[in-house]
């Protein structure tokens, strides 16, 4: 059993929220027909893990939120994070995206940028559809994530420090992660030590999963640093060292699953399964 079944069999009781993401974004995709359009769906559609989609279905199940909107933060989270994909492969000129050629090496920058844009105005159009507290949410969190990606550019073809990288990588990475379940705290009210567990899960299993990808890269195609972006492995020179960073943070990030006192069970599946190597 490769990943996506096992990430696929510990989420089996979002399956009908996951069939009914996947059905409305093709429908958004196909919706503005163009000479991208096939690429794109093969692109969001060939077996993707959605990671983040996955977070917002379980998080609304645990606390009982049924608001039509559930959907809505979902394909605005995925569109979103698919977007940086494509903007970040123009930013660090990679060639390959899950084994097949980026918008960026099939047709230029200019090209991958206006696809990059064609998802991120789909993103606000949902954000649009929601209500005043999720687009200031959605609003804060793509700002601090673009934020993230300047501190890079700031510090390529140079070893940050420490701080500059945890921090490059929670702006990157976990602000997006935790707007998806930021933003369900806007449907309802919740107990202040439940929405603060479950951010802290969101931050910290985020940073885990980052740096996981980051040691992978380390080791196996090493573009991280072709393209002058020193990642912890690089920092620490040493492996060792930066997969117990990942360790940290994901007895963190169980730590606070356990402080939430409900049936967390998938969630801690996903995490274990998703951060496994």
């Amino acid at each position: 059993m490769d990943k996506i079944e096992q990430i696929n069999k510990c989420c089996i009781s979002i399956k009908k929220e996951i069939e009914q993401f996947e059905c409305v974004l093709k429908e958004l995709i196909n919706k503005d027909k163009n000479f991208l359009t096939d690429d794109l769906n093969s692109f969001l559609f060939n077996n993707p893990k959605r990671l983040r989609v996955r977070f917002v279905f379980l998080f609304a199940r645990l606390f009982n939120i049924n608001s039509p909107l559930v959907l809505k933060i979902a394909l605005i989270v995925e569109l979103i994070h698919s977007a940086s994909l494509i903007h970040d492969d123009i930013i660090d000129c990679d060639e390959l995206r899950r084994n097949n050629p980026t918008f960026y090496k099939k047709y230029g920058s200019k090209t991958a940028v206006l696809e990059g844009d064609l998802l991120l105005s789909e993103a606000l159009i949902q954000i649009s559809e929601t209500n005043s507290k999720i687009a200031q949410i959605f609003s804060t969190r793509i700002k601090k994530t673009i934020l993230g990606e300047i501190l890079q550019n700031e510090n390529l073809d140079k070893v940050p420090d420490i701080k500059t990288y945890l921090d490059k990588t929670f702006n990157k990475t976990a602000n997006l992660f935790c707007a998806g379940v930021e933003a369900l705290f806007a449907l309802g009210e919740f107990d202040d030590d439940i929405k603060s567990n479950a951010l802290d899960f969101m931050s910290n299993y985020s940073m885990a999963f980052q740096i996981k990808n980051d040691i992978d890269n380390f080791k196996h195609t090493n573009s991280d640093i072709k393209n002058g972006n020193y990642t912890l492995p690089m920092i620490y020179f040493d492996i060792d060292k930066a997969e117990k960073k990942v360790s940290e943070y994901k007895n963190l990030a169980l730590d606070n699953l356990k402080k939430i006192k409900k049936d967390t069970n998938s969630l801690l599946n996903l995490t274990e399964i998703s951060l496994r190597s």
